[in-house]
């Protein structure tokens, strides 16, 4: 047992160094915008990424449609603004701090949320860089390392969605309020 929480001490100090962040009494409204505008640009990736499909199934007698390679640059100038949004979010951390967990969450929960956000990150950056050098390096190289890490965002936001309602529904904290409304924690 001594040896377990040991090991989760370990894993909260690399957790806490990898997005330090000064506790701040609630997220900011740009810290908001920049949250749900990701969630958005999300979004739009996913039927934008079938007209890439698209577009590579085309033979030389066969041109892409027009729209397909509309749909193809907005994927493209998406992957783009995420990847700007997790710059600025990241450094928003930094500047403004975020609020803390309740006091009330166990040592687990806190870890759990931790690694959920720095893999939240990861993907976030990792993503556009893949897609971009799928796009103009070598797309047999880096188009299946992009397919793996989407289908991994996917998971880690189920997660990151299942912790927020979790929160909310049973918790009934204000996890999520204070990201939707901007709700401060009492000091």
């Amino acid at each position: 047992m001594d040896e377990q929480s040991g090991s989760i001490r370990k894993a909260s100090r690399l957790t806490s160094a990898l997005l330090v962040a000064r506790p701040a009494a609630g997220y900011s409204v740009v810290q908001r915008l920049l949250h749900w505008g990701v969630v958005l640009l999300c979004l739009t990736q996913i039927p934008t990424s079938w007209a890439i499909a698209r577009t590579h199934m085309t033979h030389a007698f066969m041109q892409p449609a027009p729209f397909d390679l509309f749909l193809h640059r907005v994927h493209a100038w998406g992957g783009w603004l995420v990847l700007a949004f997790a710059v600025v979010r990241i450094g928003l951390r930094y500047l403004h701090g975020v609020p803390p967990l309740p006091a009330a969450s166990s040592q687990i929960t806190r870890w759990g949320a931790a690694i959920s956000h720095a893999l939240l990150y990861g993907l976030l950056f990792a993503l556009p860089i893949t897609g971009t050098a799928a796009m103009y390096v070598d797309s047999a190289a880096f188009a299946p390392i992009h397919r793996v890490l989407t289908w991994s965002l996917l998971a880690v936001v189920v997660v990151h969605v299942s912790a927020a309602l979790r929160h909310h529904l049973i918790r009934r904290d204000e996890v999520l309020r204070r990201m939707i409304t901007g709700v401060r924690t009492a000091k």
